[in-house]
C-alpha cells in the first residue's frame, strides 16, 4: 500500500478525501475504507489461499498412507498377482499330469523290452538249456534297459525328460512408471499404454503396465 496526499476521493465511499493507493488494484481509499480493504483481503487470502493449501497437503498425506487415490491402483496389481498366480498353478498342474503321463508311457516301453528276456530266461532255466554265450547276451540286453531305468532313478533328465522352462523377466512381468500428464485430474488414472511425451509445465501420473507370463493353457 501506498500512502496518497493528492486530493482524491475514496473510491469506496466518494465523500473522504483518500489518503492512501492499493498498489495492486490502483484505487484510492480514505482511511476507515482502507483499513476495511486490508481487512477483506486478509479474510480473502485466508478462504482461497490457506484453505487450499490446507486441502492440498491433507489430500497429499492421504496419497501417503497409501489409503486414498492409490487405492485403486494396489487392487489393480492385487487382481493382476492372483490372476498370475492362477495361470501359474495352472500350467504347473499341467507339467505336473504330463509328467506322470511321461513317466508311465517310459515305464510301459522298458516293461514291454524286458518281457521277450523274461520269458526266454524262464525257457532256458526250465529246459537247463543254455550256454555262455546265451549268459552275455542276455546279460547285455538287460544291461541296457537298466541304463534306461538308472536315468530315472538318479534324474538323468538331460538324456530322458527334459523340462522347456522358457526364462520369465519377472522384473518388467510388471512395473511401475512416472509419465507425465497435462491435468492434475489424470495424476491417479492407470494407463496401460505407452505415454512418454514430456514436457516442464504438466505433472507426474502414476501409471501400471503389465503382461501375463505366456503360460499355454
Amino acid at each position: 500500500m501506498a500512502t496518497l496526499n493528492e486530493l482524491n476521493l475514496c473510491s469506496v465511499c466518494n465523500k473522504t478525501q483518500a489518503t492512501s493507493i492499493c498498489a495492486a488494484c490502483k484505487k484510492y481509499f480514505c482511511r476507515k475504507d482502507f483499513k476495511e480493504h486490508v481487512q477483506q483481503l486478509s479474510i480473502k487470502f485466508d478462504n482461497e489461499i490457506v484453505r487450499s493449501h490446507d486441502e492440498l497437503l491433507e489430500q497429499i498425506q492421504k496419497l501417503e498412507k497409501s489409503n486414498y487415490l492409490s487405492l485403486d491402483l494396489f487392487d489393480q496389481i492385487e487382481q493382476w498377482k492372483k490372476a498370475t498366480v492362477k495361470k501359474v498353478e495352472k500350467a504347473a498342474e499341467k507339467a505336473h499330469h504330463e509328467l506322470i503321463e511321461l513317466i508311465d508311457k517310459q515305464r510301459l516301453i522298458m516293461t514291454k523290452q524286458l518281457e521277450p528276456i523274461t520269458r526266454e530266461i524262464r525257457y532256458l532255466r526250465k529246459e537247463a538249456n543254455f550256454a555262455e554265450d546265451d549268459i552275455n547276451r542276455l546279460k547285455q540286453k538287460i544291461n541296457e534297459i537298466q541304463q534306461k531305468v538308472k536315468q530315472f532313478i538318479e534324474k538323468d533328465t538331460n538324456k530322458t525328460i527334459i523340462i522347456d522352462n522358457n526364462q520369465i523377466d519377472w522384473n518388467h512381468l510388471i512395473y511401475i512408471r512416472e509419465t507425465q500428464s497435462k491435468y492434475a485430474s489424470t495424476a491417479t488414472t492407470v494407463n496401460i499404454s505407452d505415454s512418454r511425451r514430456r514436457s516442464s509445465s504438466r505433472i507426474r501420473v502414476i501409471q501400471i503396465t503389465w503382461e501375463y507370463p505366456y503360460l499355454s493353457a
